[in-house]
């Protein structure tokens, strides 16, 4: 499963003191049991979408976010709240895609939230998710529910730029801000 985690930050002059403790808190969050990769990104043009930071995470199952280890080190927004003032976000759990691959340099992330499928696209294939839970509590996350469906593809910013793809509406396109954490590396 991936877990979702779309917020704004809305405190500039702290953004890259954010971004240096999110990195760290990634390769933290690898280390626990059933939560085995984490890669944040940026929207590519942020002032035409509503949410500007994307973090990935695979996951294998909710029961990750009940265990005291993950309570351990502020997963669910204790460990970020430094900053709270400055956050807002939206967290979802979706199936159809069990493992996020890397997105490195020239790659992006498209998330589509008004086509479950996708849309139709040259050299773009879109994956289906599918939420996995509705509105919850987990453990120290909340679970926003929505949206139930959406579609994600990974496509190389040539293609992104060449489509004009940042400026379609319904799509969210993202370039990593981090490299992707891998458990046990």
């Amino acid at each position: 499963m991936i877990y979702t985690v779309e917020l704004n930050f809305t405190d500039k002059p702290r953004a890259d003191e954010w971004n240096a403790w999110y990195e760290t808190y990634l390769q933290k969050l690898v280390t626990l049991p059933g939560l085995s990769r984490a890669q944040r990104f940026r929207a590519v043009d942020p002032g035409t979408q509503h949410w500007e930071y994307l973090a990935l995470y695979s996951i294998a199952s909710l029961d990750v976010f009940e265990t005291d280890a993950y309570s351990a080190i502020g997963g669910g927004g204790l460990a970020s709240a430094a900053y709270k003032d400055a956050i807002t976000r939206r967290r979802n759990v979706y199936a159809g895609v069990d493992c996020m691959p890397e997105v490195t340099g020239r790659g992006r992330i498209i998330l589509c939230e008004d086509a479950p499928h996708g849309v139709d696209l040259p050299d773009i294939l879109f994956n289906s998710l599918e939420i996995a839970t509705g509105p919850r509590a987990a453990g120290a996350s909340r679970i926003d529910g929505t949206p139930e469906r959406r579609s994600l593809a990974v496509a190389d910013a040539t293609a992104v730029e060449r489509l004009g793809l940042a400026a379609m509406d319904g799509l969210a396109v993202y370039a990593p801000v981090t490299k992707r954490y891998v458990a046990g590396t």
